[in-house]
């Protein structure tokens, strides 16, 4: 695309064929635009060289850097503004192409959009962009970020839609809309799952937290939905506010706790296997059962039946494809290699997320036997919630185990103490095993028949972040699903 329809407002503007956008030096082509981000940490112009001798055909800056013969520099009062509104004029928009649904919130987002992809794939093939991968038809691609950046954001889609897809489910981080990753991005349906203790290393308070999310609403296209947590104290009455002030049309989902939604479970029925629950909406009951479990799982998937119906998905074309929805990896993820006892690796990293897979290991354990967990959490991060993690995993585990998760520049030792702080004064055992993979282990080999283990913090990342980037690690999953077919033979 000529730089001329790019910048279709300036004038004066040499000949040049722009082939591709970029906002990474290194990942630089021949023919490639270069935009200088100004970051938090890094300022874009310090590789505005590097990209040149890569063959970038132009550059566009804020502010002088040296210029290089060959390469045509734009100058623009903001860089990131730019990116923004050049992508949708060279990628085109997505919103004519692809219903598109997004997902934000402090726990549940993965889970949710990982439903949607699925069944609304029964209706409308529907791709996943998230955490774990990013998913469309056959294809699975690893995942670098929750949420990409502009770029990549809109190569992703653009090949969904090359690839069949008419619809896509995205995460939504709280860090990609403050860094203006969602900016060219209409979503057909806005959804939030909650709001709990998380990332306050970047937001700071909870309010700065919830105005980073209230964002995602301002993306919402005329005509589109948002689909709001009834049951969320911290969120519900703002959201409202919020979405009303923009005239964004809104519907609720919830379980009852504050007050009807538009989207009820009633009659709830948790099993170890599944769940089953009267779902009440429109004026209309339906009967719901599902393999997913736990309660927290009962909300992600009135969020993702709220979305599917309010962009035209019956209902009843729901009720089939919800009975066996496929395991989202790392998320109550049950490790069965034919022992007597249960293991469960889950991602949760926060407190609310620790306090509902406890609960849910309490219910599942067989009657008068115990809990065993393996937990830690991230480096150069919030540490205010540290304790309060520790003292709910020890009101709930007969014996904890510490152990290094993504430290980054900080000493697992140390963040693993502050998390042993809140345990002080409770019956539950705990210790410090560096080694993940020994301390995996070590865990699994306190249980006894009937006894749950709780893998927690990790997923099925295989990566550890360690110093300033990442190196392999063969994942909780993994680890657990190789000992314990060495301890029991693979007895199924």
């Amino acid at each position: 695309m000529k730089l001329a329809k790019l910048f279709g407002y300036m004038t004066d503007l040499p000949d040049v064929e722009v082939k591709g956008l970029a906002i990474d030096s290194r990942k630089v082509v021949p023919g490639d635009m270069f935009f200088c981000l100004v970051g938090y940490e890094l300022d874009g112009h310090s590789f505005a060289k590097m990209a040149a001798e890569k063959g970038a055909a132009a550059i566009v800056i804020s502010h002088p850097v040296e210029e290089m013969e060959g390469v045509a520099y734009v100058k623009v009062d903001d860089t990131r503004a730019e990116l923004s509104r050049v992508c949708r004029v060279f990628f085109g928009d997505h919103a004519e192409k692809l219903v598109l649904f997004g997902a934000t919130g402090t726990n549940g987002k993965s889970t949710t959009t990982s439903i949607i992809s699925d069944v609304f794939s029964t209706k409308l093939p529907c791709g996943y962009i998230g955490t774990i991968a990013v998913r469309y038809g056959d294809v699975v691609e690893e995942a670098h970020l929750t949420t990409p950046d502009q770029v990549e954001l809109h190569h992703v889609l653009t090949r969904m839609a090359d690839h069949g897809m008419k619809a896509a489910a995205i995460e939504v981080s709280s860090q990609g809309l403050m860094n203006g990753r969602l900016d060219t991005i209409d979503f057909d349906c806005a959804i939030f799952t909650n709001l709990t203790h998380d990332h306050l290393d970047y937001h700071k308070t909870m309010e700065a937290y919830l105005d980073a999310k209230k964002m995602l609403f301002d993306r919402v296209r005329p005509g589109g939905s948002a689909v709001l947590n009834q049951d969320d104290l911290l969120s519900i009455d703002e959201l409202k506010k919020y979405c009303a002030a923009r005239g964004v049309r809104t519907v609720t989902y919830g379980t009852g706790k504050n007050g009807g939604a538009d989207y009820m479970a009633a009659d709830i029925d948790y099993r170890p296997d599944g769940t089953a629950f009267t779902l009440l909406a429109k004026g209309a009951e339906y009967r719901v059962e599902t393999n997913l479990v736990a309660e927290f799982n009962v909300y992600n998937l009135l969020a993702a039946i709220a979305a599917m119906h309010e962009c035209g998905m019956a209902i009843e074309d729901m009720l089939e494809p919800v009975k066996d929805i496929p395991q989202v990896e790392g998320r109550i993820e049950r490790i069965d290699e034919g022992q007597d006892f249960t293991v469960v690796v889950d991602y949760s990293h926060t407190p609310d997320g620790y306090l509902k897979m406890f609960e849910y290991a309490a219910n599942i354990a067989a009657q008068g036997h115990d809990i065993y967990a393996l937990i830690g959490n991230d480096g150069d991060r919030d540490h205010t919630k540290l304790p309060e993690m520790g003292r709910i995993a020890a009101s709930f585990a007969k014996e904890v185990i510490l152990t290094t998760q993504d430290p980054r520049t900080e000493d697992a030792a140390q963040v693993c103490k502050e998390m042993a702080d809140g345990m002080a004064g409770l019956p539950c055992r705990h210790s410090f095993i560096r080694d993940r993979e020994e301390a995996v282990k070590r865990t699994i080999d306190l249980a006894g028949p009937g006894d749950v283990v709780l893998l927690l913090g990790k997923g099925d990342d295989t990566y550890m972040y360690i110093g300033k980037g990442y190196v392999p690690f063969a994942g909780d999953h993994v680890i657990a699903h190789e000992y314990l077919k060495e301890k029991f033979g693979g007895r199924k």
